[in-house]
């Protein structure tokens, strides 16, 4: 931790906590030692009471100004958050003025004039980590947070900011601890009795299995916080595009009763429970007629293979086709679902006969023109990717970072239990616990360094 503290700064820094655009209101937030004695110098309150009076976390109504000039800039709400009962723990004042890039620009103006210097992208949420608010896996919850495009991922990175995740890390930490310490003292103490190597292994091998099951878990969770890729895929004119249409719930793509319209894939995001569906309308699968048409064909084939899951369309106003037996041979090995459209006409394919092409499947009707089933398709989708994430209260979400500080950190302990296993030196496996530890000490921040820290928060947006 003492790099970490030679990390620590003592300015006060300002930013934006809002965007810079038209809006109702506009928040300029300040953290350090001098922030409220350079609100001070800027604001006056209608009540009359000094800044450096404000009771702490209380709004107070009064008017920015400019000390030079006299100059009113704005009517506003002032709040001073006192130290250590702050997000940076130090000394934190909001601004919090009408939303108008200009008055947001001017304050900023004022208060670098008077000495704060303006942060950098992630400061704020910076100082609450090397201040020990949090740990690292809290700050880029954070982050995961204000980057969410699901409520899923908004739920999974609440629960990291809370810290279920560091405390999950710092409990592996625990008993890794406790082998070393039995390692040490046996080294220290060889005329002691002999060392519980079954009851280490044991537990070495529970470590792996822990960690190996949350690596596992963090893979499926992609789903959850990048979105599944959903393909819509059929031959022509089987109704994708205006299915596609119907869930998005405007005419994004193109219908006509020609077949292959669609000669490009559309894709657009949609929420379906709270978790994000990246919806793909692909060109009809047959062979090219012409070159562009064969061009969206093979478009429709990457997004096919890429799909985490896909919605096979098929026309039951017509009978089976070869197109459909082809389709049904590349779908096979995907996650899938087999939607009959049109089922406003009359019926011309028999099920019995789809259910050879997808035996075991469920089959569902819709119409996409008057928009039928399209609610029952999107709650079975959601359902299997829900089935697909797990449990939310067992799963956590980890970011690119963390998956690869943990992998190293599972190698190691890999090799800790086979120089156990083959009767190594205790030098060995003791070198391979602390660098596992070392890993887990990376993830939360404790073994971090000032390039670490920078990649990091450099990811943040300003005034986070």
């Amino acid at each position: 931790m003492e790099e970490i503290k030679d990390l620590l700064v003592s300015d006060t820094i300002v930013a934006p906590a809002t965007p810079l655009g038209v809006g109702a209101i506009g928040i300029v937030r300040m953290s350090g030692r001098e922030a409220a004695e350079i609100a001070s110098r800027l604001f006056v309150s209608r009540c009359g009471r000094a800044v450096e009076d404000f009771v702490s976390h209380r709004l107070y109504l009064g008017d920015v100004f400019d000390p030079q000039t006299q100059e009113i800039v704005d009517e506003a709400l002032l709040v001073v958050m006192r130290a250590p009962h702050s997000y940076t723990r130090e000394d934190v004042v909001e601004f919090q003025l009408h939303g108008g890039p200009v008055v947001i620009q001017k304050v900023l103006q004022l208060i670098l004039r008077e000495g704060a210097r303006l942060a950098e992208p992630g400061e704020f949420t910076r100082r609450a980590f090397l201040n020990g608010r949090i740990d690292l896996s809290q700050a880029e919850a954070v982050a995961g947070i204000v980057k969410a495009r699901s409520e899923k991922a908004l739920s999974l990175s609440l629960r990291n900011l809370k810290g279920e995740w560091g405390r999950k890390i710092r409990s592996w930490e625990d008993r890794l601890l406790s082998i070393l310490a039995l390692i040490h003292a046996h080294c220290d103490f060889l005329d002691e009795e002999e060392l519980p190597l079954e009851a280490m292994e044991k537990e070495l091998a529970s470590l792996i299995g822990e960690i190996e099951k949350e690596l596992s878990s963090g893979e499926r969770l992609k789903l959850a916080q990048e979105g599944a890729l959903v393909a819509i895929v059929g031959k022509p004119n089987v109704g994708k595009s205006s299915l596609f249409n119907a869930i998005v719930g405007w005419d994004r793509a193109i219908v006509t009763p020609f077949p292959g319209t669609t000669r490009d894939a559309l894709e657009e995001n949609i929420l379906v429970d709270g978790l994000l569906l990246r919806l793909v309308d692909t060109a009809g699968m047959r062979e090219g007629r012409d070159p562009v048409e064969l061009v969206g064909v093979q478009k429709a084939e990457e997004y096919l293979e890429q799909a985490d899951f896909v919605v096979v369309v098929l026309d039951q106003s017509i009978p089976l086709e070869k197109e459909d037996e082809v389709l049904a041979e590349k779908v096979r090995n995907k996650p899938h679902f087999v939607v009959l459209n049109k089922s406003d006409l009359f019926p011309q394919l028999n099920k019995s006969d789809v259910s050879l092409l997808y035996p075991g499947e469920e089959i569902l009707e819709v119409s996409a023109l008057q928009g039928e089933g399209i609610e029952k398709l999107l709650r079975k989708i959601g359902e299997r990717i829900k089935a697909e994430i797990g449990p939310e209260d067992q799963t956590i979400l980890i970011t690119a970072r963390q998956r690869e500080g943990l992998k190293k950190a599972l190698l190691s302990l890999v090799q800790a239990r086979d120089s156990l296993r083959e009767g190594m030196s205790l030098d060995v496996l003791g070198l391979d616990l602390e660098e596992a530890l070392r890993e887990m000490g990376r993830i939360l921040g404790t073994q971090a360094d000032k390039e670490l820290l920078n990649t990091i928060f450099s990811q943040f947006c300003l005034g986070k």
